[in-house]
């Protein structure tokens, strides 16, 4: 691979404790980082994003390094991210709830790789509080990023109905979300209902 990580390090005079993971004590590979890794980081952050999909954990897709790589060419049907039985029906995901799949696992994974990195070269720990405010923080980025796109620059229709649709779900696990959300800078990803002020204006 092109990370410098697990046996890149074993033939390197000085280094060669670095190919070993600081938390397990294994041969690092990019699948051990980003999966199986028992640091507060990986276990946290597959957790968040698991329990906030919206969808039901019967398609939450079982996560793999080719499927974190490949998350952007996810397809619709339900098959395509989760193994069913032969004598199970085939469902359809919408695509408002694909898109929201693609985001949460790119999302997790790089935010994994980073306080990895943080965690191996900076020798800092994280705590599960840290880890959880984080990740909210990255993905109600693209939330934001989403939310002015489709009110301050496309202001096309068909890209507000898919931004909706990607994300409705959600808050409405955690709110009791207006019709005009899309429009409020304090509509957020575990947030609670609260007053809610325009995207852009202070309140």
């Amino acid at each position: 691979g092109t990370q410098k990580i697990g046996e890149f390090w074993r033939h390197i005079p000085g280094f060669e404790t670095r190919q070993n993971c600081t938390t397990c004590d294994i041969t690092e590979s990019m699948d051990h980082i980003l999966i199986h890794c028992t640091a507060t980081p990986t276990r946290a952050i597959w957790e968040l994003a698991k329990n906030t999909w919206p969808h039901g954990h019967r398609l939450w897709p079982e996560i793999t390094v080719g499927l974190i790589l490949g998350c952007g060419n996810i397809n619709t049907p339900a098959r395509d991210i989760q193994p069913r039985g032969v004598d199970q029906p085939q469902e359809r995901i919408p695509k408002g709830a694909i898109r929201l799949l693609q985001i949460l696992i790119s999302e997790s994974a790089y935010l994994i790789w980073v306080l990895r990195c943080e965690r191996v070269i900076q020798t800092r720990p994280h705590t599960v509080t840290e880890v959880n405010s984080r990740w909210h923080h990255a993905i109600n980025a693209r939330l934001t990023d989403d939310k002015i796109l489709a009110t301050k620059i496309k202001r096309d229709k068909k890209f507000t109905q898919i931004v909706k649709s990607t994300w409705e779900h959600v808050l409405r696990k955690t709110m009791d979300l207006p019709d005009d959300w899309i429009t409020s800078r304090e509509v957020l990803v575990g947030r609670r209902s609260r007053h809610l002020a325009p995207v852009g204006r202070v309140p």
